[in-house]
């Protein structure tokens, strides 16, 4: 059997949200886990410079997949917040016209001593 790098998702026991566990098959233990589907891919590619094993094909396309989900969802976030943000936002009104200020008297002007 050739060992291979692999990714599974494992819940997290400290929160509701999905791990990933990077391992090589055969062994025990995972090598790590990943917060993230991005930074369990950069770390498969590290494992693979540092030990010269393969990478699944299935994890591989797995971690792509989480990825473009995630952007998409970025991006739909970001384009509802800007029609929402433009559909609030104020119009700005030009600022009146200051009236020229009028010249003081000189003996209201006049400090005395």
């Amino acid at each position: 059997m050739e060992k291979e790098i692999f990714v599974s998702v494992v819940k997290s026991n400290k929160s509701e949200n999905n791990v990933w566990a990077v391992a090589i098959t055969g062994e025990e233990q995972p090598s790590a886990h990943c917060k993230s589907a991005y930074k369990a891919m950069r770390y498969m590619f590290l494992l693979k410079k540092l030990t010269g094993l393969y990478i699944s094909g299935d994890s591989l396309s797995q971690l792509s997949q989480e990825i473009a989900r995630i952007k998409a969802e970025k991006v739909s976030e970001e384009a509802s917040v800007e029609t929402v943000g433009a559909a609030q936002e104020p119009v700005e009104e030009p600022k009146p016209k200051r009236k020229p200020r009028t010249k003081k008297n000189q003996e209201s002007a006049a400090v005395p001593m």
